[in-house]
């Protein structure tokens, strides 16, 4: 889901707790005993993310944009251990 939707509306008690919307919950698929991380991106705005359950797997495949594919940087990797040898 990439699109931005109200889904309720929550107060902060006295000991700093909310309830979160049941629709918002249902819509991400998070329930329970789910962790959540909490990232302030502004003045007004604070981030709630599911704390994955393996880092690994939530971070394969990313920023492929920057560092290619896999198979590119295993090429990479291959063509620099080739290189060792010539010096």
């Amino acid at each position: 889901m990439n699109t931005s939707r109200l889904v309720g509306e929550t107060t902060i008690t006295g000991k700093n707790q909310i309830s979160l919307p049941a629709q918002g919950l249902r819509l991400v698929g998070w329930g329970r005993g789910d962790r959540l991380l909490v990232e302030v991106l502004g003045e007004n705005v604070m981030l709630l993310i599911r704390r994955p359950e393996n880092w690994t797997e939530a971070f394969a495949g990313r920023m492929s944009d920057v560092f290619g594919t896999h198979e590119e940087t295993l090429r990479w990797l291959e063509e620099e251990r080739r290189s060792w040898d010539r010096e």
